[in-house]
């Protein structure tokens, strides 16, 4: 299991205010990091967006130069081609990860000093 504890938060493409990123001019996503302009086709993006089934985006986002946006309705929806459920991970004691983890595509993430499938096990110091 990779440990996410303490979590990095990921660069944002634009400024912090209030914990929230606000994009720069021409940039948009939660963390900015699509731009808006793109330097190809429609059918040159759509190609790298469709799954191995013809699918665009698994029916779960749209495409936005060649990469897949997951769309915020379905809010489980992770992975390249959004693909991934993050509701299927294992759990324990009726929690997803044990609540010692993320979901991330099926498997859980646990923080540092948990392990396991569900991150269930405490390897870590005393608490």
């Amino acid at each position: 299991m990779k440990s996410l504890w303490p979590l990095a938060k990921p660069a944002c493409h634009g400024y912090c205010s209030c914990g929230r990123c606000i994009c720069e001019d021409g940039r948009f996503g939660k963390l900015c990091q699509f731009q808006r302009s793109c330097d190809m086709s429609d059918g040159q993006s759509r190609a790298l967006c469709e799954t191995s089934e013809g699918e665009v985006c698994s029916g779960k986002g749209s495409c936005h130069c060649g990469r897949c946006l997951c769309s915020p309705q379905v809010w489980w929806a992770s992975g390249d081609f959004c693909e991934c459920d993050d509701r299927e991970c294992d759990q324990h004691d009726g929690l997803m990860c044990t609540g010692n983890g993320l979901c991330n595509c099926g498997n859980c993430e646990c923080w540092d000093g948990w392990t396991g499938n569900a991150c269930e096990i405490w390897v870590g110091a005393e608490y």
